[in-house]
């Protein structure tokens, strides 16, 4: 006896899976030629339902990307910080603006757009680390 067919004979609906990163939009390709030029990537993932791509460097930088290419997401690997010239580009220049007012533009480990109404930077300082700003690099809080 023949198994059952699932799905008429199709596979399952697939949530993510290894990408080329050729594959990954020509703008993500471009900031990571710019900024981290000679980087290996490790390790590159699409995540279909969710409309974006994963691109770990062999330096330990997470880069998350929606499909048009933009950043979503960028984390620096354990006690290291993501460095000032892809902290400048990424962030509002009001935003940029506060956190060197603040001596904290060569701090930040992690950089998060948030669903296209604020921005979140954590930062390595004690007490609360993650600045909130919105898109127009307004300040709006200091929180946990």
């Amino acid at each position: 006896m023949a198994d059952p067919q699932v799905n008429n004979g199709m596979p399952g609906i697939v949530m993510s899976g290894s990408q080329n990163y050729n594959k990954v939009p020509e703008k993500a390709r471009k900031f990571v030629d710019k900024h981290f030029k000679g980087v290996g990537v490790s390790k590159c993932e699409q995540y279909f339902a969710k409309g974006k791509y994963e691109v770990e460097l062999a330096n330990g930088v997470d880069i998350d990307f929606n499909n048009k290419g933009d950043v979503l997401e960028i984390d620096a690997p354990d006690n290291a910080y993501l460095a000032p010239s892809v902290v400048k580009e990424l962030l509002h220049r009001g935003a940029y603006g506060r956190l060197v007012k603040d001596g904290l533009a060569d701090n930040v480990e992690s950089i998060e757009f948030r669903k296209g109404k604020a921005v979140e930077v954590e930062v390595d300082i004690q007490g609360p680390d993650t600045y909130i700003f919105d898109l127009d690099g307004n300040f709006i809080a200091i929180e946990d």
